[in-house]
């Protein structure tokens, strides 16, 4: 582990002002919260439904670090807009299962499909030789960002 001494100079690099240059461009130009298309929770919301399948209100407000009836609120308009439904469960009348529309799919998908979009267009001038070099590199430092967060 390195000390703090070494990571402060690291920090100091201008590669590190580079990478967070690049990630904030691509943000900007794919995140649809950053295009005003809907809100934080909103986006996070249909994201965790995306992944995880219908989820109760509870488990979404968990996921989200929000209360649950701003959770609520976020399904009922997002309900409103064919993205989501909430149904009780069979099981317990007291729980709302949220489930992801055809439609809230396919909004996520076609965010999802923005941004491969963007980032191939953004490494599109590198050579194969670069790109496999950049490939490397990439799955070096996601592999040293998970082991930050272990900590």
């Amino acid at each position: 582990m390195q000390d703090k001494g070494a990571w402060a100079a690291v920090a100091q690099e201008p590669l590190v002002d580079e990478l967070i240059a690049v990630l904030r461009v691509l943000r900007q130009i794919t995140n649809p919260v950053r295009r005003g298309e809907i809100t934080a929770q909103q986006y996070w919301l249909l994201r965790h439904l995306h992944s995880d399948g219908p989820l109760r209100v509870s488990m979404l407000a968990a996921q989200l670090g929000i209360g649950q009836s701003a959770t609520t609120t976020a399904c009922q308009r997002l309900a409103r807009q064919g993205l989501v439904t909430r149904a009780r469960s069979p099981e317990d009348e007291r729980v709302v299962l949220v489930t992801l529309t055809d439609a809230g799919r396919r909004r996520v998908e076609a965010w999802l499909a923005t941004r491969r979009a963007v980032l191939a267009e953004v490494i599109g001038p590198l050579n194969a030789s670069e790109r496999q070099d950049l490939a490397g590199l990439l799955v070096k430092l996601r592999r040293s960002a998970e082991t930050v967060f272990e900590r």
